[in-house]
């Protein structure tokens, strides 16, 4: 599948030498962009030290993690005097509740786009939205989602504006660029980035630790709404196959065996909802009463935190679970599991909730975490209110949106021509991968061609 489709895909106008007959590897350098673009960065460069207006590209308008992120953050960095302009794909959008429901509701609008084919014209239209708005900085969310290579082929085309980018997943992919500027939500990736040529800091996915507080009338309301009733387990989540689904398996089937006569209800959907509702229903069937409970996507899922005894979660989920007051089981995505208490705290903080290990037996192991909880009502008291203070102290959205405020102002004039022109080369690689035959240039007499491919 060639990446550039169309005869209005044509980069005629870039400034990217080609030769006919060699491969496009071999036939583009970082160095003849660097002296092809010199004059257009000059000419387009904004003294964007001071940045007022930042476009947004979401990963995707479903509610997930790093889009309720995203949007948090846009709200809150109005107070440090930047105005975020939110974009995303119409092809994410969900036939349910989505992200637009929660922005209409934080007072943020989310324009929606409807993206092209290739790489290049994606990229025009980002920078046509960016012009239309005045951002000065463009700011892609996600590995996923098809912001960033039309990002750095577009907006970002010879250094001329500055963009960055923002990784909440567990992992920071090779195809990540090197050189923009990269924030990363766990500890442990900033150290294994530490050689990163480009500049990498840490913003934990932030929690607004204002609206996400115990709040027992809403958990009340919530249990008499949906007929929940005793000790409650709560998971909010996707119901995805990848990373989320093996984990609300397990605690699917720990409902069999704990010694509490204690309800899981699961807020969410997902790809794999079929298969957990199947599941649920042996257990169901097993302990001839109605254990597990699933109450489908919320976009406000906040009383759903409040109702609950024991969240169990990963990632920003988990997160929430201890804004709200609530004690913490942590789920890795292949069975770990762990209690959030003082002494796991840290370490569990720096993992962003979340680990990639295996264990024996993890359905004992949940079992062993959960029945004393359940049984210690002065103990949850404890392990709810020590969990927000530590969410207030570690990643509410204040300080999170203050250090990203701050981010983008120093970020702004540290992105240029050099570091565009470093990331070039696996850009090429992909060309040439991808089987392009022709790229137009400048020849010394000025002429261009098209692009065939």
């Amino acid at each position: 599948m060639a990446l550039f489709k169309g005869e209005n895909d044509s980069v005629e106008g870039w400034g990217l030498p080609a030769v006919h007959g060699q491969s496009v590897a071999s036939r583009v350098c970082p160095e003849d962009a660097i002296l092809a673009g010199k004059r257009a960065a000059a000419m387009s460069r904004r003294a964007t030290d001071d940045i007022e207006r930042v476009l947004v590209h979401l990963n995707s308008l479903e509610l997930g993690g790093t889009q309720i992120n995203a949007l948090d953050l846009a709200v809150e960095v109005r107070r440090h005097g930047i105005e975020s302009i939110l974009v995303g794909a119409r092809e994410t959008l969900p036939a349910g509740p989505s992200l637009l429901d929660i922005a209409a509701r934080r007072g943020i609008t989310v324009e929606v786009y409807d993206p092209e084919a290739s790489i290049l014209a994606r990229g025009r239209q980002l920078t046509t939205l960016a012009e239309q708005h005045g951002a000065e900085l463009l700011h892609v969310y996600g590995s996923w989602g098809g912001g960033a290579r039309p990002t750095y082929w577009g907006f970002a085309r010879f250094g001329r504006r500055p963009w960055i980018q923002t990784v909440y997943e567990m992992e920071v992919s090779p195809k990540i660029k090197r050189h923009m500027p990269l924030i990363v939500g766990t500890g442990y990736l900033v150290d294994e980035l530490e050689r990163r040529p480009g500049r990498t800091i840490l913003i934990s996915p932030p929690v607004d630790t204002d609206a996400d507080r115990p709040d027992p009338a809403a958990g009340a309301a919530f249990r008499a709404a949906h007929g929940l009733h005793g000790d409650l387990l709560m998971i909010v989540s996707r119901l995805d196959a990848d990373m989320k689904s093996l984990p609300i398996g397990l605690a699917i089937e720990a409902m069999g065996t704990l010694t509490a006569d204690a309800t899981l209800a699961i807020v969410g959907t997902g790809d794999d909802a079929a298969r957990l509702k199947d599941a649920a229903a042996l257990v169901n069937a097993r302990l001839g009463r109605e254990a597990v409970r699933f109450l489908g996507p919320l976009a406000d899922p906040r009383p759903a935190y409040a109702a609950a005894d024991i969240v169990l979660g990963m990632g920003s989920s988990a997160a929430r679970g201890l804004a709200f007051g609530k004690p913490l089981v942590v789920q890795g995505q292949a069975g770990w599991s762990a209690l959030f208490d003082e002494d796991s705290a840290a370490e569990l903080a720096r993992s962003s909730y979340w680990s990639p290990l295996s264990v024996a037996n993890p359905v004992e192991r949940l079992r062993a975490i959960i029945d004393p909880v359940l049984a210690d009502t002065e103990g949850r008291a404890r392990l709810g209110a020590f969990g927000r203070g530590f969410a207030l102290e570690r990643f509410g959205l204040t300080l999170m949106a203050a250090k990203l405020a701050g981010f983008y102002r120093e970020v702004a004039g540290t992105y240029g021509l050099r570091q565009w022109a470093a990331d070039l080369p696996p850009e090429l690689a992909i060309l040439a991968r991808k089987g392009v035959n022709s790229i137009p240039r400048h020849s010394r007499s000025h002429s261009r061609s098209g692009v065939t491919a």
